[in-house]
């Protein structure tokens, strides 16, 4: 996992209450809680996982509680879905189906694609978009090429053949201004051919932040963690006398079993931890061997970035995915600049020769030690 939230576990057997769930809870007799964790595979590519610490004072009904997160996540999982349909839904798939005709889609889904178009400008390098929602034409093609059937398959990473004569000099209808959002009909329409969205570069931040004001409205301790890489604690930690969470933040490696860490960090409520990197879906070149990642720059239609891996910290989750995907594209000096002139926005930046910098008021507020410290 690329974020690693810490407790400690004891093994006495204190005064325990009824176990509230006993499949997924353990009880810690030293805070004298249940930590209790559930984790489900199939939503964004990825497990995601809910650590609640359960107290004597807790009446929720842990059961139906992971029945209602779990259904937040299928509905937004397949109304984020660019790939694939579903009966009796419009999803993304849907809009990028519909061309210029124009389609109807809920509430729900709506909303949060106005929340992307809403952000598009906020980062922005000498007036290029770093985050952009319809970038899908492009991404399209580096997905087929991730996934295409003449990559070969390595130890650590499959190598394939970059997609250039399919981008070099070619022009694609990537600027999101010609996306028509008409709120009085719901409708989403394309106003130039060959359009599509896609909400990867912070659907699951947008996703978190939605589940955990729902936990937190019930006055709950946990950590939740989307993806292994957007995290977000509530309440406090009951295994700490200061109430505060400690995790790890794992080597960004390309070896999926590596569980090395180059920082722990100490987070309170409230606070988002979303991570962006190179070192996840990527493939080598079969002419150059270099890395090609998922990260891909709206300014090259190449992957970019300088740094392996860029961690943001802010209040708001899906805020603070689409920072963190705009400001790896940035060089690191960019995005220290950028980070130090925004009020309660800091990060940690991890280079590929292991080479750590952080923004200026990082160490004081988040690190707790690094590992060699």
């Amino acid at each position: 996992m690329l974020l690693l939230p810490f407790i400690v576990l004891s093994g006495c057997d204190g005064t325990r209450f009824t176990n509230p769930s006993p499949d997924e809870c353990t009880w810690n007799d030293e805070a004298e809680v249940y930590v209790c964790e559930k984790i489900w595979i199939g939503y964004f590519d990825a497990p995601i996982s809910l650590k609640l610490y359960y107290g004597r004072d807790d009446a929720v009904d842990l059961e139906k509680l992971y029945d209602e997160v779990e259904a937040m996540l299928s509905e937004y999982h397949e109304y984020f879905d660019r790939y694939n349909s579903y009966n009796n839904i419009v999803n993304v798939y849907s809009i990028n189906q519909s061309g210029t005709s124009g389609i109807v889609v809920s509430e729900t889904l709506f909303d949060a694609i106005a929340f992307g178009l809403g952000h598009e400008n906020d980062i922005t390098v000498n007036g290029a978009l770093l985050f952009d929602i319809a970038l899908g034409p492009v991404l399209s093609i580096w997905h087929d090429a991730r996934e295409s059937d003449s990559c070969v398959v390595g130890s650590f990473a499959s190598t394939c053949d970059v997609p250039s004569e399919l981008i070099d000099g070619i022009s694609f209808n990537t600027d999101p201004s010609d996306i028509d959002m008409d709120r009085d009909n719901l409708t989403i329409t394309f106003l130039k051919p060959n359009m599509s969205i896609d909400l990867g570069g912070y659907g699951k931040g947008y996703v978190s932040e939605i589940i955990t004001d729902y936990l937190d409205s019930l006055d709950l301790d946990y950590i939740f963690n989307a993806g292994e890489s957007n995290l977000k604690a509530g309440g406090t930690n009951p295994t700490r006398d200061n109430g505060v969470f400690y995790i790890g933040l794992k080597k960004p490696e390309v070896d999926a079993l590596s569980v090395d860490f180059y920082a722990y960090l100490k987070i309170t409520a409230g606070i988002s931890v979303v991570t962006s990197g190179n070192y996840q879906r990527y493939f080598l070149g079969s002419e150059d061997g270099e890395i090609y990642h998922h990260i891909i720059d709206p300014r090259t239609n190449y992957p970019g970035g300088e740094a392996m891996s860029v961690t943001i910290f802010y209040e708001d989750g899906a805020l603070a995915d689409i920072y963190s995907t705009a400001i790896f594209l940035m060089t690191v000096e960019e995005g220290i600049t950028y980070v130090d002139e925004t009020e309660g926005l800091e990060a940690i930046w991890y280079l590929e020769d292991g080479t750590i910098m952080t923004s200026a008021n990082f160490t004081d507020i988040y690190l707790y030690q690094y590992p060699d410290s």
